[in-house]
């Protein structure tokens, strides 16, 4: 019989989620969650993210519509579209982080399309120490751009929105508040500056190289979504990205939340 992790002790719930926190995400099969019952699984776990925005049901305000399909107007649904969208991770320009944890349900599948999922603390754990030094630098994670993860119209309500960030400068190499391992913060997008000791230095070299130490094929996970498919993923331990939707009533819920509740 398949696991149901909304129906797992807390003790075993929080050992889940600590390995989640370790390798980045884990993925379950088969869960039996409707719209309430994905809802209260994650406010079992921590705050949720409720933005109230076109793409939040009003009856289960936590859950983000991710899909491409649009209303006979021609009005969006959802949020993400049907194109393909680069390697991110939540939270991206926000200055502060704090819904961690996000939760990818499975409702409408749609075989052509992958999710890919990059671990971002075992590229860290490989260098050495001379070489983690290097990379303790500070970025400028600006305002998120259009045309940099997708592309959004002018007017688009989801473009509003993501512009409401106003960016911050963080460290490219963070400590996750729960499990203390280091990883690296690298939406590689919307970095537009960086900083070595207070001094300005060349952003586009640092990123283009760590894009080879980053994303090797041994820290990334690929995954085509299936009917009842829930994938967890630390923010801070994981970057993902998308292959466009070939098949826009493919329909997943998406929420964001913290682990107060059960760490």
């Amino acid at each position: 019989m398949t696991i149901q992790i909304s129906t797992l002790p807390r003790d075993r719930l929080k050992w889940e989620l600590t390995k989640t926190q370790i390798a980045g995400h884990s993925i379950w099969y088969d869960q039996g969650l409707d719209a309430n019952g994905l809802t209260e699984f994650m406010n079992s776990i921590g705050e949720c993210e409720c933005p109230d925005l076109f793409m939040n049901p009003k009856n289960t305000p936590e859950i983000f519509i991710v899909t491409g399909k649009k209303d006979k107007h021609g009005k969006k649904l959802g949020m993400f579209g049907d194109t393909e969208l680069g390697w991110h991770s939540n939270g991206n320009s926000r200055h502060n982080v704090d819904k961690i944890l996000i939760a990818l349900y499975c409702v409408e599948e749609d075989d052509n399309t992958c999710l890919s999922i990059c671990n971002t603390t075992r590229p860290f754990q490989a260098l050495t120490n001379e070489q983690q030094e290097y990379y303790r630098v500070d970025v400028d994670d600006a305002i998120i751009k259009n045309n940099t993860i997708y592309n959004l119209e002018e007017g688009d309500p989801e473009l509003e929105f993501m512009e409401a960030s106003k960016g911050s400068i963080r460290k490219l190499i963070g400590r996750h508040p729960h499990t203390g391992q280091e990883y690296f913060y690298f939406p590689y997008h919307f970095i537009e500056r960086v900083w070595y000791k207070k001094k300005k230095i060349d952003g586009n070299k640092l990123i283009q190289e760590l894009k080879q130490v980053i994303f090797k094929s041994q820290y990334q996970t690929h995954h085509i979504f299936k009917k009842g498919d829930l994938l967890l993923m630390d923010q801070f331990t994981s970057l993902h990205r998308r292959t466009p939707v070939y098949d826009n009533n493919r329909l997943l819920w998406r929420v964001a939340c913290d682990y107060r509740k059960i760490m």
